[in-house]
């Protein structure tokens, strides 16, 4: 008996499996070395260990609170008597580590099924074994499909063999392949994927798997097209853009310098875009531009580059010409093609022009930047020339365009630094012979060059938009000198100022006149605003709302250079004008052009007729006042009575002929 307690307690002592024997309130009287190492109390001998007592046929799971922390086990309890006492003898056995790898295990297989990547992997025979669901989203197949199946199964056939030994070669040399490859869906579709191929060994380190990993990146390469066509394309017309141009112009070069041959490229700047812009919005403007690059891709040949800088800028190279006259024929169609009226979504119809400028290789530039350049300048002799017409370039317009660039930085610090004047030239009324007014005029008096000529930088002016500055310096400086010769004591004038086109349609003039009014202190009625009617009639209704706010005022208008626009006398009826101006190219009809005469006598009668005062411009014979005065004129300026002089010189001009009236 002795011996066979002997071996039962060595093999309590041996078995992994805890054995532990408790009373019945749970308390422990026996606990074997296993036991003790489980549940990781010390000595568990008189020690409550606070679990189920009932019996059950099947084993029960239970949470081991311990030191090394949260563990599992498996545990069956018998009623026993011990020590002839009731109680319970508890088999447990620790399964920790076998639930850990459970846990792991369903980890694992949740993770596979749950990425958004396509996972794929294969046997050592590349027989597909398992894939997950994003893998049948991605391919199309399902896993019943490819199930036993080799990848080649996917192939697009784009790569050829050599693509796949180098894939392989990686793979057995460092175990793992990235890259970029073309697969194929089910549906046929050849689409882009990154992938991540590892090679998976086992416990002995023999290769028992291949797992790849893969993402579809067609959404990527998608993406990555786009921005590189948007880096060399305009966003709105999709026409190539400045840098793509460029590329495509030294391309043209390289091949015409090769064959011979001669390249053209003709810069186009709409016409009175910008009226349209600003009357009809963006929206609009935005729409008239892609019509025009439709209208320019219609035109040209299929060799031929149509591109856009921006704004209302446009390009046409041409490859392969014979030389000028052709590039001449294709911009003398194009300019009659944009000219074409167009109806917008909207259902307005518009109109605009076109100006060309041309540079020819090799007979100009030798770089792309210098073609560029040249036809540039060639854009601007155009406009200058009257608009809707092209240029070519020459050296002559490259020095007049260097020209323009320093008058446009000079003209900038002149209005800084105080270099601009008011000349003013007489205004005169017929009947009395007096001085009754001045038109106030600008001039440069620059350190260097003495009195520039307003034609050398009035144009410059209104295309870089300085003109703004200098109509308010001009309005401003005319209200002080005014006001000036009020505290002198001289007689009442009325002080006419220009207001530029730009001055009249940007900001609110309303509110720059009513300042400027504010801080001289000059009388509203003796200033007269004087406008031409080609400003006028471009924004008719939103010019007779800005006139009548002007109007309210209390300041004199008047439209000028009347009769060489396009008056709609509709319109004019509804002015509130004040005074009519003749141009001085009808004046200078008088006395030899009978059919000049009379247009001066039907401007005279008609702008009566509308209750206005009647100007005439440019009077410079006795014999052309001498008309005027018979069919009724009520003012005329001119050389005839002094030509625009300073203030001081005027102020000497009007007393003296004050006096003498």
């Amino acid at each position: 008996m002795k011996e066979n307690l002997q071996n039962l307690e060595l093999i309590l002592a041996t078995i992994s499996d805890g054995i532990v024997v408790v009373n019945q309130l749970g308390v422990v009287q026996y606990a074997n070395d296993s036991a003790t190492r489980i549940f990781e109390r010390g000595k568990l001998l008189g020690k409550d260990l606070a679990v189920p007592l009932y019996p059950s046929d099947t084993s029960q799971e239970i949470n081991l609170i311990r030191r090394s922390g949260i563990g599992w086990a498996e545990m069956r309890s018998t009623p026993v008597t011990w020590n002839q006492q009731p109680g319970y003898v508890i088999g447990v056995r620790d399964i920790t580590a076998r639930k850990t790898a459970d846990l792991q295990l369903h980890l694992a297989d949740t993770v596979f099924d749950s990425t958004r990547e396509g996972l794929m992997v294969t046997d050592t025979k590349l027989s597909i074994v398992r894939t997950n669901p994003a893998f049948s989203q991605i391919t199309g197949y399902s896993a019943s499909e490819v199930l036993g199946k080799t990848p080649a199964m996917l192939h697009s056939g784009r790569h050829d063999n050599n693509f796949y030994q180098g894939m392989w070669v990686s793979i057995y040399t460092h175990g793992h392949w990235q890259g970029e490859i073309w697969n194929r869906r089910k549906n046929g579709e050849i689409y882009p994927q990154l992938s991540s191929i590892d090679m998976v060994k086992d416990a002995t380190g023999q290769v028992c798997n291949y797992v790849a990993v893969f993402t579809d990146i067609s959404k990527l390469k998608n993406t990555e097209l786009e921005l590189d066509f948007l880096a060399h394309h305009d966003p709105l017309t999709r026409l190539p853009n400045r840098l793509l141009l460029l590329s495509r112009l030294q391309h043209g070069m390289d091949m015409a310098r090769a064959e011979g041959s001669h390249l053209a490229l003709l810069m186009i700047d709409l016409d009175r875009f910008k009226d349209i812009n600003d009357s009809f919005g963006h929206v609009l403007g935005d729409e008239m531009l892609q019509r025009v690059a439709e209208r320019l891709l219609a035109r040209v040949r299929q060799v031929d580059t149509v591109g856009r800088f921006g704004g209302d800028e446009f390009s046409v190279l041409m490859e392969d010409v014979t030389g000028a006259e052709q590039a001449s024929r294709a911009a003398n169609d194009l300019i009659h093609a944009l000219s074409e009226p167009y109806i917008l979504s909207s259902g307005i119809e518009v109109r605009i022009g076109a100006s060309v400028g041309i540079s020819v290789y090799p007979e100009n530039g030798l770089t792309p930047e210098l073609i560029l350049q040249q036809a540039d300048s060639a854009v601007y002799q155009a406009k200058s020339e009257g608009r809707g017409r092209f240029a070519f370039f020459s050296e002559s317009l490259t020095q007049a365009a260097r020209a323009r660039l320093d008058i446009e930085v000079r003209l900038r610090h002149a209005i800084t630094e105080g270099e601009l004047r008011v000349y003013y030239q007489p205004q005169v009324d017929i009947a009395s012979g007096r001085i009754v007014g001045a038109e106030a005029l600008v001039r440069w008096q620059s350190p260097t060059e003495g009195l520039i000529s307003p034609a050398r930088f009035i144009p410059i002016a209104e295309a870089t938009g300085l003109i703004g500055d200098i109509d308010d310096w001009v309005l401003r400086e005319t209200c002080l000198q005014g006001q000036r010769w009020r505290a002198a004591g001289l007689p009442p004038l009325t002080l006419a100022v220009n207001l530029s086109a730009y001055q009249f349609l940007q900001g609110d003039i309303g509110q720059t006149v009513a300042d400027v009014l504010s801080a001289t202190a000059y009388p509203a009625p003796n200033l007269e605003l004087e406008l031409t009617e080609s400003a006028l009639m471009q924004h008719e209704t939103e010019a007779n709302e800005t006139l009548h706010r002007l109007k309210a005022l209390g300041v004199r208008l008047a439209i000028d250079d009347f009769g060489t626009g396009y008056s709609s006398l509709a319109y004019l009826k509804l002015f509130p004008l004040d005074v009519l101006k003749i141009d001085k190219r009808f004046v200078d009809d008088i006395p030899l052009d009978r059919n000049g005469m009379e247009i001066v006598t039907a401007i005279i009668a008609m702008g009566h007729a509308l209750r206005l005062n009647v100007l005439a411009e440019g009077v410079e014979q006795p014999e052309q006042l001498n008309y005027l005065r018979t069919q009724g004129c009520d003012q005329f300026q001119g050389y005839l009575t002094s030509q625009p002089i300073p203030a001081a010189a005027f102020e000497a001009l009007l007393r003296q002929t004050t006096d003498q009236v």
